[in-house]
């Protein structure tokens, strides 16, 4: 599946930063942020729209939601089609995998960490997590294990009653598990972000792939 996105390409650039927007965004959301967390131009960053347009503006969701939750073949849908861009813009790139980021914010970061945890998923570079929950749906296979040693950013807000902090902490708790080198920070916000937020996605994302 081809993905509609927005890139902000930096010369000579060796590192690519995919986002994924949350439920109701766009591509170009959390492109906004990129030249404050990335004011050395080390990455090369891709912000992929999802894949429903929503019917009552002009955002976009990643998968389906039932009473239940999630829907399995959605997500799953949604999963391949970002693995696949990945992979198609690092190679494109002669970017090893190794050296590609993933963040999302809500439902992306929900999908960040089903990417990363994919099937046959390389060793990505880091994982930048934003006021999200676990990755956890019936029929869809997570494994984090691969990524042990690698650097995850965990940020969620205090204030969130979209996404209780509780359930944020639960995914820096099975990033832990699996090995990460997990970095968690909290802020007075609710379901949004903040330019302190930012400030720390900088001061980590320059750690990442160095």
């Amino acid at each position: 599946m081809s993905l509609v996105t927005y890139r902000l390409d930096r010369q000579r650039a060796e590192r690519l930063l995919f986002l994924i927007h949350g439920w109701s965004a766009e591509q170009h959301h959390l492109a906004a942020y990129v030249p404050l967390i990335d004011p050395d131009e080390r990455f090369t960053a891709i912000c992929p729209r999802g894949i429903h347009d929503l019917r009552d503006g002009d955002g976009a969701s990643w998968y389906e939601r039932t009473e239940a939750g999630p829907d399995p073949a959605s997500v799953l849908q949604a999963r391949d089609a970002l693995v696949e861009l990945i992979a198609a813009e690092a190679g494109q790139a002669g970017i090893p995998l190794e050296r590609c980021a993933i963040g999302g914010f809500s439902q992306g970061g929900f999908l960040a960490q089903a990417v990363v945890g994919a099937p046959a998923a390389p060793r990505y570079a880091g994982l930048w997590a934003m006021c999200c929950g676990v990755a956890e749906v019936d029929g869809v296979e997570i494994d984090l294990s691969p990524g042990a040693g690698r650097p995850a950013l965990v940020q969620y807000g205090r204030r969130d009653a979209i996404i209780p902090p509780e359930r944020t902490m639960a995914v820096a708790t099975g990033l832990e598990a699996a090995g990460w080198n997990c970095r968690v920070e909290g802020y007075d916000m609710a379901h949004s972000q903040t330019i302190e937020m930012m400030v720390d996605a900088r001061q980590w994302l320059a750690t990442v792939a160095s």
